[in-house]
């Protein structure tokens, strides 16, 4: 892996993280408003404030988590071994990490781990 390459991929994570920051300010600012907005509703509006709460923590738990794989992505580059397989040791191809920066597994080892697994049933005879 190029230091060309290593540069671009700090830059595009950089960037990801402040793009996932602002989005959790503008959440913020969303929750806030709709707490503030709270008054006596009739049920209808209780529950599709419900709905819109618990999306919003959805995405809001979501985006933490990529965050704190992107942050995970610029310790691996400091400590160079960013784009190495944790399962296999094999490089992760430059194509997969541009499409995930975060990316810890290779293709290979990552399809494999999203296969199900089949047992075969034992009779009891």
């Amino acid at each position: 892996m190029t230091r060309e390459f290593i540069n671009e991929m700090q830059a595009e994570i950089k960037k990801q993280k402040l793009e996932i920051l602002n989005r959790l300010l503008n959440e913020d600012s969303e929750f806030r408003e709709l707490i503030g907005a709270k008054t006596i509703n009739d049920s209808i509006d209780s529950v599709t404030e419900e709905l819109a709460f618990k999306k919003m923590q959805r995405n809001a738990d979501h985006d933490a988590n990529i965050l704190q794989a992107l942050d995970n992505a610029e310790s691996r580059i400091h400590n160079h071994c960013y784009g190495i397989c944790l399962k296999c040791g094999e490089e992760i191809p430059e194509q997969r990490l541009r499409a995930i920066p975060y990316a810890v597994l290779c293709v290979p080892c990552k399809s494999g781990e999203e296969r199900p697994v089949y047992r075969k049933k034992v009779s009891n005879k």
